[in-house]
Formats: C-alpha cells, structure tokens, sequence
C-alpha cells in the first residue's frame, strides 16, 4: 500500500509559537489516504511526507477578543486574521523541508485601526523515525500492520525577520510591537510529537514544542517578547472512509505556557505587567480528503487559564472569544 501522508507542523498551530499579546507561528498541515492514521488540526503528527512528494496548504485563522471595560482599555483589540501559506518537499522517506509565509491582520479600536501585512517567513525540518523492534528510520513505504507502530518526528525551525515593524497607526503614532505583522528578529523553535493508530477508526498524536524570541530594536522602545512552551494531545476518528474519501473528526488538548514580555525602561529589559501565563485550550473540528486534496475546518478557545495580571489584560492568549480556522492543502508526487 501506499504510504498514508499524514503531517503537522504550529504552530502551529505554525501555530507553535504565539506570543503574549501578538500571534506569530506556523500552520498546521496535513493529509491522510482512506486507510491508516489521521492527522489532527493543532498537534504535529510523527509522519513526514513520502519521498519526492510536494505539498502546498493554504490557512485563514480569525480570532476574536473578548471587551473590557472601556475606561480602562480605550484602545482595545477587535479581532485578529493569521493567514498562511505553506509549501513542503519530501527530501527522503524521513526527512521534510516546509516554508511558511504569514499575512497577518491586526485590529484595534480607539483610533488605532488596523494593521495588515506578511508576517516573518519560517523555515522548517522534519526528521522522522518509527518503533519497529528498535528505532529505524521511516522507509518509503509501509503496509497497514506498519503504520501501526509508534512514529516520531523531531522538528526545528526558525524564522527570517522579513516582516515590518514600524508602521504607524490610525493615530499616526507607531503601532506597539504586538500590533506589528514582524518581529524584527530570527526566532528558533523545536519541538517532538508522536503518533499511534490505535485502532483502525482511532489515531492518538502527543506533541512538545518551544519557542524563543530575541531583543529587537525599534525606533521608540527595545522588546522582546516572552519564550513559549507547547503540549499539545489529540484523538482523530475515521468516521468514514471509501475509495478516495475520508472523514475524520478531530479533538485536542493544548497547554501554553507564556513567558513575559520584557521592555527597555531606560535600566535594561525587565519583565512586563500584565503579560504571560498559562493557558489550556479546547478544540474540535474536521478534516475531509478527496484523494489528494484536504479540507479541515476547526475552532478552539480556552478552557482554563492562569494570567498575569489578569484583570489588566485584554486581546492577548486566553481572552479569545474564539479561534476559529479553514485550511484547503494538497499533496502530489513528482515521479
């Protein structure tokens, strides 16, 4: 049998990394034949793509803040749009290569408006690897009893600081770091999922991941923005699956642990009020396969959270309303 194409990369979610009060990360993609495992919307599954396989997937995220009172926050964030774009290539049986490109929008009222344009472009690898009696490399092909074996898949990533960070808003002042599409320096990340089929309908998938930022320099303030930790767990469910069709329905579990920000205040960066904790999100969604072509549509919002300072927070991780996204990929051989 052909070996099942199924991958996630957010982070990811992507979107793995989002900071604070800004969203920055990577999309996660994916695909699945009628057989084998499946693949879930936010967690990274352990299996690269096939060899000489390219892959393109195309991601609309839409999140919505939650209001405060205004007194206390006149210029809040509305809503944010995190788009992407992400092109893949199979280099071996266990080995990927992705790049992501954002194109973010940002809103805020109280004259700020909105802020859109490419976010910062991400490079990525994938090394992958099974448990067959031993750890081995993922062969080109493998039957349906060898999809069911553990898989893993070690990535790193990091990006290039390609979008911009000075643009101005509707009141002609600069918007604050976490209002701009870039973040002005290269920000590595890595992190280790794995996968399971247990059972013909039911696939288990586990993921880790960290993100760090570096100081940037703008022209009215130095930022960094705070390290991100990621633990992520997802069931996916076959509920139909004939010739080249498949449905799946998705479930996930997503800790986030947000570091703080830190600023310049004229002694060195120090960490900022009302900024960072911990998050637990909960999502469901679907993913649908015509033969190579994939659709998923899937929303999550958090379940359970601990913010610093939470009462001073507004438009950051943890005070969505919703998050809500639709994705369209697809995978084609080039032999």
């Amino acid at each position: 049998m052909k070996k099942s194409m199924g991958l996630f990369l957010s982070l990811a979610s992507c979107l793995l990394a989002i900071p604070a009060q800004a969203h920055h990360g990577v999309a996660a993609v994916g695909s699945a034949e009628p057989e084998g495992p499946g693949a879930a919307l936010e967690t990274t599954a352990a299996l690269p793509l096939p060899q000489r396989t390219a892959f393109a997937l195309v991601k609309s995220e839409f999140v919505s803040f939650q209001s405060r009172d205004r007194a206390a926050f006149p210029q809040q964030k509305d809503f944010s749009s995190f788009n992407m774009l992400v092109l893949g290539y199979g280099i071996t049986p266990w080995l990927s290569a992705y790049v992501f490109q954002p194109y973010n929008v940002k809103s805020a009222d109280g004259g700020v408006g909105s802020n859109a344009g490419l976010g910062d472009t991400n490079l990525m690898l994938a090394f992958g690897w099974k448990w067959d009696e031993g750890l081995r490399l993922i062969p080109q092909k493998e039957s349906l009893d060898e999809l069911d074996d553990w898989h893993f898949l070690l990535w790193v990533s990091c990006t290039l600081p390609v979008g911009p960070t000075e643009k101005n808003d509707g009141n002609g002042e600069r918007f604050a770091p976490d209002m701009q599409t870039g973040f002005g320096k290269p920000s590595p990340a890595m992190g280790l999922s794995a996968l399971k089929q247990l059972s013909t309908h039911f696939t288990m998938l586990t993921e880790v991941n960290h993100q760090r930022f570096f100081t940037h320099t703008y022209s009215f303030t130095r930022y960094r923005f705070g390290a991100e930790t990621r633990l992520n767990a997802a069931g996916v469910y076959r509920i139909f699956g004939r010739g080249k069709v498949r449905l799946d329905g998705v479930a996930e579990l997503g800790g986030l642990n947000l570091q703080r920000d830190k600023e310049d205040e004229g002694e060195g960066l120090v960490g900022l009020s009302a900024s960072g904790g911990n998050i637990l999100y909960g999502g469901v969604g679907a993913r649908l396969y015509l033969g190579r072509i994939g659709f998923a549509l899937g929303a999550r919002r958090a379940l359970a959270k601990s913010l610093n300072e939470a009462s001073e927070q507004q438009g950051s991780e943890g005070l969505e309303n919703i998050r809500a996204f639709l994705a369209v990929s697809v995978a084609t051989p080039l032999e």
